[in-house]
């Protein structure tokens, strides 16, 4: 008698992900299909532990390990598997497809759970030859179902996980990595239970919050927001690059670490996390508020877009993003079809209520004299009137003339001016800090590349570290000039508080000197409670605001405007 030859196997441990290795890892598994080996005297001569899905038709592993048996020198005739959801979670028709590849190459699958029976010849006893209808395993419907519920089963765990994630993102938590700018916060409930929240990043949330504020203004260019954002010592995140060795994460390297640019300023600007809404695919892509604060308020985030993107709050508390807002917006100002001949048509007929009109017609002695008039009109049932332009505005001028800003109302406003220029004031020494900070830490990398220049020989890496100086010198160029553009502002934001101090002792300046009739329109009416008529102005009784009153010089000439009752100056009929 000869001793059979050994036969040999390979092992094939798996898990679906790092986490799941932990509870039940692959060198368990390794040890069962050792066991299931030696139990049968078989030569283990290859184990292929992997971290794969095994919900995904197209498996790494089970090509590596096909591609090992092709190339082997030995005959190998088993692969050991822990259990049949270990060899897949796709259903019984892709577990069939890959035990089939695995037979055609000559390979019995066999499992460490015992469910797996080899096929045999149910007509040998009585033919030599095999019926392919005859041959097949007896455990092969057990074989289907294991595999289908190992399908059923991956399925419920996963739906039951993402469901959990879902339901947390809805009612305002986090439940991935964070967006730039925060970082996540475990909050523990009375149950136990622990969520996760966002909270400012220490170290970065200040340039994210330069990003809206600036933008908010209004009065800089995406590019000049960037440079200051830039100048203050942004780079983008640095984050870890992770590739895969066998399914197993594998540091090779790092991302980031680049400056701001202006398409990366206007994706972040639209990102409405940063006014603490979450809206994404797991929210149906409805905003949600979140259960913190953002690091801008939703003010700020709407001024900052420019109605790109708008978060609109609801009367029951709901929120609403809209696109494009400016575009549809109820409360955007309606076109007026205002001439600026006739600029101040918007004031009230005194008859109708309407507004006047304004036309220069032709007279009898053949010119066209300007005038503003109303009546002689289907929509204005009453008796035709004019009064020539030159007397109807030198009236307005006149009376916005003697206007004047209640004392209440100039020191309420000297107060919050001055509040808002001190908070000014420390956000421009702020950023000019950081700016100076971040020039500091450029120059001192400048000097340690110097140093390293000097004592290199080697060609290459001089070329390297003479472009690495020269850009280091454009950055810190780039830096100090933003720094003295920011010590500019701050002069002009004095000279511009003295210019609101003297428009506040002389109102008509913002009042009669403006090009925009609409601006103009709207800031009559926060002088008066209503807009009067032309004659109300004549004779001193509009009912002004609270913020304004007469001076006395208009009650001293205030007798020469005001005629007879009955007899309206300038009228002609």
């Amino acid at each position: 008698m000869h001793k059979a030859e050994q036969e040999n196997c390979i092992i094939h441990p798996r898990a679906s992900s790092v986490k799941q290795a932990e509870g039940e890892t692959l060198e368990d598994q390794e040890k069962l299909g050792r066991i299931l080996a030696s139990s049968n005297n078989w030569k283990v001569v290859a184990v292929f532990g992997w971290i794969h899905s095994g919900r995904k038709t197209e498996r790494e592993d089970m090509e590596e390990v096909i591609a090992y048996i092709k190339k082997s020198e030995v005959k190998i005739s088993h692969y050991i598997t822990k259990g049949i959801d270990r060899f897949t979670r796709l259903g019984g028709t892709e577990y069939m497809r890959f035990k089939s590849e695995l037979e055609k190459l000559g390979m019995q699958v066999w499992d460490t759970e015992g469910i797996i029976q080899q096929k045999r010849n149910y007509l040998s006893d009585l033919v030599d030859d095999v019926y392919d209808w005859a041959y097949y395993s007896p455990s092969e419907s057990a074989e289907m179902a294991r595999a289908q519920d190992a399908k059923d089963d991956g399925r419920r765990i996963i739906t039951r996980l993402v469901r959990a994630e879902i339901k947390l993102v809805q009612a305002g938590y986090l439940t991935r990595r964070p967006t730039d700018g925060y970082i996540l916060e475990d909050v523990y409930f009375d149950d136990g239970k622990k969520k996760k929240i966002g909270k400012p990043d220490p170290i970065r949330v200040k340039y994210f919050i330069d990003m809206f504020n600036l933008r908010a203004r209004g009065n800089l260019s995406d590019k000049d927001i960037v440079s200051s954002i830039n100048a203050s010592g942004y780079k983008s995140k640095i984050m870890k690059r992770y590739g895969k060795e066998r399914g197993l994460k594998k540091l090779i390297g790092h991302i980031g670490g680049k400056s701001l640019t202006v398409k990366q300023l206007q994706r972040i600007i639209q990102k409405p996390i940063y006014a603490g809404v979450i809206c994404e695919k797991w929210t149906k892509n409805l905003p949600v508020k979140a259960q913190f604060d953002g690091l801008i308020s939703v003010e700020t985030f709407n001024l900052a877009n420019r109605g790109k993107v708008y978060i609109k709050e609801n009367e029951d508390g709901t929120l609403r993003i809209l696109r494009d807002y400016e575009k549809f917006a109820s409360t955007k100002p309606k076109r007026l079809r205002n001439n600026p001949d006739y600029r101040y048509r918007f004031f009230p007929c005194f008859i109708c209520r309407k507004w006047m009109l304004g036309s220069a017609s032709r007279s009898k002695s053949g010119k066209h004299p300007p005038r503003y008039h109303c009546g002689n009109l289907p929509a204005r049932k009453h008796d035709y009137y004019s009064i020539p332009k030159e007397e109807y505005e030198g009236a307005i001028k006149k009376y916005v003339g003697a206007l004047k800003f209640t004392d209440v109302m100039i020191t309420g406003f000297e107060t919050v001016l001055n509040d808002v220029y001190r908070t000014r004031e420390k956000e421009i020494v702020t950023q000019s800090s950081m700016i100076s900070h971040n020039v500091g830490n450029l120059k001192a990398q400048q000097a340690s590349a110097l140093d390293t220049l000097t004592v290199t020989q080697s060609p290459v890496v001089r070329k390297k570290l003479e472009e690495q100086i020269d850009e280091l010198e454009r950055q810190i160029q780039e830096a100090e000039c933003q720094r003295n553009e920011i010590e500019v502002t701050e002069k002009d934001i004095k000279a511009f508080v003295k210019y609101v101090k003297f428009v506040m002792e002389h109102p008509s300046e913002i009042l009669i000197d403006t090009d925009d009739m609409q601006a103009q329109q709207t800031l009559f009416g926060l002088v008066f409670e209503k807009l009067p008529t032309y004659q109300e102005i004549l004779n001193g009784t509009p009912k002004l605001s609270l913020a304004f009153k007469l001076s006395e010089e208009w009650d001293k000439s205030k007798s020469q405007l005001v005629t007879p009752p009955g007899i309206e100056p300038g009228l002609t009929a």
